[in-house]
């Protein structure tokens, strides 16, 4: 460990530092995902060092899916898509009082998530980049069915409501042109949604513009008096507390991983998708969506070890598992890098000086989420009439940004009127989420299985991972069921009991 700490040039410690900042920088700013973050500094990347390009552009990466936790745990706002999963226990463990807590846990999962990611990408990459390859359309349809079927448990005392949501979103995430017949669908004759809804402005509009709306009722963020004053020592218990959370800590690394080294699936499904593996092994599976911590962990810490997974194939295979991935492999190719097999032969030494790097930036985000959480607890102090504005125009401002369209901010708008009403009726907003960022995926996996197979929909039953993915989705669908009518029985029973 000396002797690799020796080697530590501290020109490119402080550029990762700098990488991580920007990241979170840009990651808790609602709208801007890390592949956006990456291409507006790409001007400066290259001008560097390969090296420090490389450890600058990662740093951005992660502190991007750290970041966009931030928002996500504080005002219900997701910073990016990755951080969707997050709002359904992280903003309602802030309404209880503890946010010091889950801004801790958000710390200590992504970092400890983003170090056994990187060194899983330094050991174990030709090996994982080649059990990605065994994921074609078929596994990957199977697994996106994986995350939906969180819809119903989302909300367990009202799962018709938690369906119909799910539903809807389904619903809107079809309007767009056909996939394969490429014929438009729900269009209404508008230009503007051949394309579908623009993803970023709706799920703003859901999160931020409802959000808002249903706090301009409500005097104070949070909803209880009882809230210790957070301090360093506070903020270091409830980073050590992360650990109490082990399952949950490694199923969302572990999806994580393997999830971003999968191309073209991303932090999104892979936080959902640890989310309902946690809920499903968790001892206390009732808690999830009213401010469980084994629900924050899991895809905070899945969305981070996107990252390491991520660079599996882009190095391994010189196959991008991310818009971001892509944006770093193009930078290394101008520098004159050639991802592929033969780059962990010919240029070791600068993958094992990167993987260092990206080990202390991990240990940075500790230090920095350590010092810092007592700063952004602040937030839930702001009065709403001074909260909602701001984060209503910074939202404004990454609706435009996605596509420079002010029909974006119409959407947003839109969006949020749709999702304060359908709050209002109690209908979960995470369960419209989860349908619209899967929807899409699920149609284009479907499509390309069928086209592949000669329209043979066994193709979705006759493989060996399609068939352990369809087991895992029959036991989390039964374990929603029996705690359903658990709960149900319950409500019952407590109402029999009141009655007599």
């Amino acid at each position: 460990m000396i002797e690799i700490l020796s080697n530590v040039d501290f020109t490119t410690f402080l550029v990762t530092v700098a990488g991580i900042f920007v990241g979170m920088f840009f990651g808790a700013l609602p709208g801007f995902g890390g592949s956006s973050a990456m291409a507006l500094v790409l001007p400066i990347a290259i001008s560097m060092s390969p090296l420090n390009a490389m450890v600058f552009l990662i740093g951005i990466f992660g502190g991007t899916h750290y970041g966009g936790g931030i928002p996500a745990v504080l005002v219900g706002v997701p910073g990016d898509a990755g951080a969707a999963a997050t709002v359904i226990d992280g903003f309602k463990m802030t309404r209880k009082g503890r946010a010091s807590e889950a801004l801790a846990m958000v710390a200590m999962g992504s970092a400890i998530a983003g170090i056994v990611s990187v060194i899983c990408f330094h050991f174990l990459a030709p090996v994982l980049a080649k059990a990605a390859l065994s994921f074609g359309p078929p596994e990957l349809f199977v697994l996106v069915i994986f995350g939906l079927s969180i819809v119903g448990s989302i909300d367990l005392e009202r799962m018709l409501k938690s369906l119909f949501a799910g539903a809807l979103g389904l619903g809107i995430a079809a309007v767009g042109v056909d996939p394969y017949w490429a014929e438009p669908r729900l269009v209404f004759g508008s230009p503007h949604l051949y394309e579908g809804f623009p993803f970023i402005p709706a799920l703003l509009g859901l999160f931020c513009i409802a959000q808002m709306l249903s706090l301009m009722a409500e005097k104070d963020l949070v909803q209880t008096e009882e809230v210790a004053a957070p301090t360093f020592r506070r903020t270091v218990v409830g980073m050590f507390e992360t650990f109490r959370y082990w399952k949950a800590l490694l199923i969302g690394t572990i999806s994580g991983t393997f999830i971003g080294a999968l191309p073209g699936a991303g932090a999104s499904i892979a936080s959902f998708v640890s989310y309902t593996i946690a809920k499903s092994v968790s001892s206390k599976p009732e808690e999830f969506g009213k401010g469980s911590p084994e629900g924050l962990v899991a895809p905070e810490s899945a969305n981070n070890a996107v990252v390491g997974g991520a660079l599996i194939p882009t190095f391994a295979l010189g196959i991008p598992g991310s818009g971001a991935a892509a944006v770093l492999m193009g930078v290394m190719m101008y520098m004159g890098l050639r991802p592929g097999p033969r780059l962990f032969v010919e240029q070791l030494p600068l993958i094992q000086t990167l993987v260092t790097y990206l080990l202390l930036g991990n240990i940075v985000m500790i230090v920095f989420g350590a010092i810092a959480a007592g700063t952004f607890y602040r937030i839930t102090r702001i009065p709403i009439p001074v909260l909602v504005p701001c984060v209503i125009a910074a939202a404004s401002v990454g609706a435009y940004a996605y596509r420079g369209e002010a029909f974006d901010l119409g959407v947003m708008m839109g969006f949020g009127l749709l999702g304060f009403l359908l709050q209002r009726w109690q209908y979960p907003l995470s369960a419209v989420v989860l349908g619209l960022v899967l929807g899409p995926m699920a149609e284009q996996y479907f499509v390309q299985s069928l086209a592949m197979s000669g329209w043979n929909f066994m193709v979705f039953f006759d493989r060996p991972i399609t068939i352990v993915l369809w087991l895992l989705i029959a036991g989390s669908v039964l374990s929603s069921v029996v705690l359903y009518r658990r709960n149900r029985s319950e409500r019952l029973g407590a109402g029999a009991g009141a009655g007599s």
